[in-house]
């Protein structure tokens, strides 16, 4: 496993991360912008999350097949 894919599967994880504790935060009490806000952020860090972990499991893939 080269850098490069350890470097993006660790800002997937990161991504996913912020992404789900945002979405969580959803269940708060709070002003329908902020609930807006975080729920619309959230599922952008959770989507590029997600992408970043195909395409950094995917180049892991590539490099590991002789």
């Amino acid at each position: 496993m080269t850098a490069n894919v350890i470097i993006m599967l660790a800002v997937a994880l990161v991504a996913g991360g912020i992404g789900l504790w945002l979405l969580l935060r959803l269940r708060s009490r709070g002003t329908q912008q902020s609930r807006y806000a975080h729920g619309m952020t959230g599922m952008m860090a959770l989507a590029l999350g997600i992408i970043l972990a195909i395409f950094g499991i995917a180049q892991w893939s590539w490099n590991s097949t002789p």
